[in-house]
């Protein structure tokens, strides 16, 4: 009794009673928060148009399109193409698959004025499934993007920032990896994306 006596008449005990009742709550909380972001999460994006198919033919369709328009643009002349969902989608699978990224799963569908990718990302000490809303800007060196809302796991709001941090720095450590040769400005409707390229 005079120990549980310390705790609760000592000045000193009842500060230590309240550290250890907040360290509790710390751990808890964290551990909470691991099983929500690791449990479940956000269901794959629905695309702005047909269903997206993941392939090599969808790959090698976004490439040859892409060349054609560094081609175009090398030779002084504006060009504009369109890529769908499943070629940009099929891109960026092969690519993550070839850097070996953080993130994997990834599939991209296009709306009216913003895109949405889903996928898992590596976060902390597993992979959770997210869900990113946002644009990219395709006017300097390297795409840029704009994050405008982010889901990770079934992890609340309140809580959600590390793991904001974890997938918006997996997705734009990919990008920096790329190079632009020209200024583009992409124009996004359902199911597709116009890029306009400029000299």
């Amino acid at each position: 009794m005079g120990f549980l006596a310390f705790f609760f008449k000592s000045p000193l005990g009842i500060v230590l009673g309240f550290l250890s009742s907040f360290i509790m709550l710390a751990i808890v909380v964290v551990a909470v928060t691991g099983v929500l972001a690791f449990s479940g999460g956000p269901a794959a994006c629905t695309p702005g148009g047909d269903a997206i198919v993941l392939n090599d033919a969808n790959s090698q369709a976004f490439d040859q399109k892409w060349d054609q328009l560094d081609a175009s643009l090398d030779s002084g002349a504006p060009t504009t193409i369109s890529l769908s969902e499943s070629e940009i989608s099929s891109r960026a699978d092969s690519y993550i698959q070839d850097k070996g990224g953080d993130v994997s799963e990834v599939r991209v569908c296009i709306h009216d004025g913003f895109g949405e990718v889903t996928g898992k990302v590596d976060a902390f000490v597993g992979e959770a499934k997210f869900k990113v809303k946002g644009t990219v800007t395709l006017s300097g060196g390297h795409p840029v993007a704009d994050f405008q809302d982010i889901e990770v796991g079934n992890v609340p709001g309140a809580v959600l920032g590390p793991f904001e941090n974890a997938v918006e720095d997996a997705i734009q450590e990919l990008l920096d990896d790329i190079t632009l040769k020209h200024a583009y400005t992409p124009t996004l409707q359902p199911g597709s994306a116009a890029i306009n390229g400029t000299p």
